[in-house]
């Protein structure tokens, strides 16, 4: 079976996606960009019975070729040597357009809130997605916005530990769903054994933080069609409101997993799935008359053939052979195919 594969690498996860499969995202387990690929890989070829055919991975628009060659010497350590790179917006906004099916000449601002940074790209679709004006990134990510709750939490109970800050990164992810959530204390003598959070205390921590990631979507000075929201701390519902209130543009958050399916769209393209030959069925031809025995020829026999002869021709041109047709049976392939084993972490 062949599959590709699409790869983004994220600075706290990595997401994987099969074209026309399924789409799984797990903690990096590896610092290097390299051996988190490689393992990736094995873990599919183990999975599969054999490595995928095409892989695209994922990468910042602002690495220079000096970066991605040094990227792919890594990779062709690891016995990767084929792999294509794809520029982390374009996956994202391929992925929306293979949906949205965006018309030409449409813009798009691509905002790609990570867990380190924040991402600010525009896009324009002239036949394919090409970068119009200067990106701009903001040093504020996922990470810092755990770090403003954690420090809001600690003011509270006093103390700030391991196992408080991992309560408040999951409190954030709560508090996009649920009004308020409850942040456990385990703290010998806390004068607290838990610490209530509502989405409003929330947004008042983290406004800040969010009105410098819309002033960056501001600064491109470009007027979108719509605003793509990527990335983990794009879910987050103040990211949206605020850029819509603020520009009035719409803002819309893209599947979790959008980059990585867009990596595979790429891959995908580029190796087409193979097409079933036409069964074409051909009539068997008709059996040659045996050769006739050569028998003495008299004058009368002549005439007799002759006349034979005459009437046979005659009877083929008042009635020709009826023409052959060749019929062609085409069987096309079953539309979609069947969801694939989802990675475990």
């Amino acid at each position: 079976m062949s599959y590709q594969v699409g790869l983004d690498i994220g600075s706290a996860a990595t997401t994987v996606s099969i074209a026309r499969g399924a789409t799984t995202t797990h903690p990096r387990k590896h610092a290097g960009v390299a051996a988190e690929v490689a393992e990736v890989l094995d873990e599919l070829t183990a999975r599969y019975g054999e490595p995928p055919s095409r892989v695209a991975m994922t990468h910042r628009l602002g690495w220079d070729h000096h970066v991605l060659e040094d990227l792919r010497g890594e990779l062709i350590r690891h016995g990767r040597p084929d792999i294509l790179f794809v520029p982390e917006p374009h996956a994202a906004v391929k992925a929306y357009d293979e949906v949205a099916r965006l018309p030409e000449c449409s813009t798009v601002v691509v905002c790609d809130f990570g867990a380190s940074r924040c991402d600010v790209t525009v896009l324009c679709k002239q036949g394919v997605f090409m970068v119009a004006g200067r990106p701009e990134t903001v040093d504020i990510g996922g990470r810092d916005i755990d770090e403003f709750v954690a420090e809001h939490v600690a003011a509270r109970t006093g103390c700030l530990t391991a196992e408080l800050k991992r309560s408040c990164a999951e409190a954030k992810e709560l508090l996009g769903s649920y009004p308020e959530v409850r942040v456990p204390v385990v703290v010998p003598d806390a004068p607290l054994a838990e610490v209530r959070l509502s989405r409003l205390e929330f947004e008042a921590i983290i406004r800040p933080a969010v009105g410098l990631v819309v002033d960056a979507v501001e600064r491109v000075r470009h007027r979108p069609d719509l605003i793509l929201l990527v990335g983990g701390s794009a879910r987050i519902p103040l990211v949206a409101r605020e850029i819509a209130e603020r520009l009035g543009i719409p803002a819309i958050k893209a599947p979790d997993g959008a980059t990585a399916r867009g990596a595979a769209h790429e891959a995908m393209q580029l190796e087409p799935e193979p097409v079933e030959v036409p069964a074409v069925w051909v009539p068997e031809r008709r059996e040659e008359e045996r050769a006739k025995k050569r028998v003495g020829v008299t004058p009368f026999v002549a005439v007799g053939l002759m006349a034979v002869a005459g009437a046979f021709v005659a009877h083929e041109v008042m009635e020709p052979e009826a023409p052959r047709v060749v019929v062609e049976s085409v069987q096309l392939p079953p539309p979609g195919t069947a969801a694939l084993p989802v990675l475990q972490p």
